[in-house]
């Protein structure tokens, strides 16, 4: 395995506020991010966007999946476990999903796929109710 992409997975196992100044290592100064919530240009830029991100989290880590990667770029499935103190009762929400990056010496393209219903939308209160009716009339 390339080392900047165990770098990469490393630096997540254990993501917080305290780790963001060390992005550095792994990230190209012109990082594009990209996640279903927004896209974010800029180490500077990625740096704020997870700060302000990290600010009511309780604790967020990734445990890797599985990886495949070849020349430049890497496909990363992974599980996120994170608490919040406005979302589940400030219980553990779990998300799967996977990151895609691209890099050269650092990552350039960061993109993540997950289903934001499952990390945001199906824990606030009012949006759970109907999700679950929504979900009900949608099974076969």
């Amino acid at each position: 395995m390339n080392t900047l992409v165990e770098k990469f997975c490393n630096y997540y196992k254990e993501f917080s506020q305290e780790s963001i100044p060390r992005l550095d290592e792994i990230y190209h100064q012109t990082i594009i991010l990209q996640d279903p919530f927004s896209k974010v240009e800029g180490l500077n830029n990625v740096k704020a966007h997870f700060s302000k991100m990290m600010e009511n989290v309780s604790y967020c880590r990734f445990d890797i999946i599985d990886i495949v990667s070849n020349d430049g770029q890497a496909l990363i499935t992974w599980t996120m476990r994170f608490a919040h103190p406005k979302l589940n009762n400030h219980k553990e929400i779990v998300v799967d999903g996977v990151s895609d990056i691209k890099f050269n010496e650092r990552i350039t393209h960061h993109r993540d796929y997950f289903d934001v219903g499952s990390m945001f939308y199906e824990h606030v209160p009012v949006l759970k109710s109907v999700i679950k009716i929504l979900k009900k009339r949608l099974s076969v």
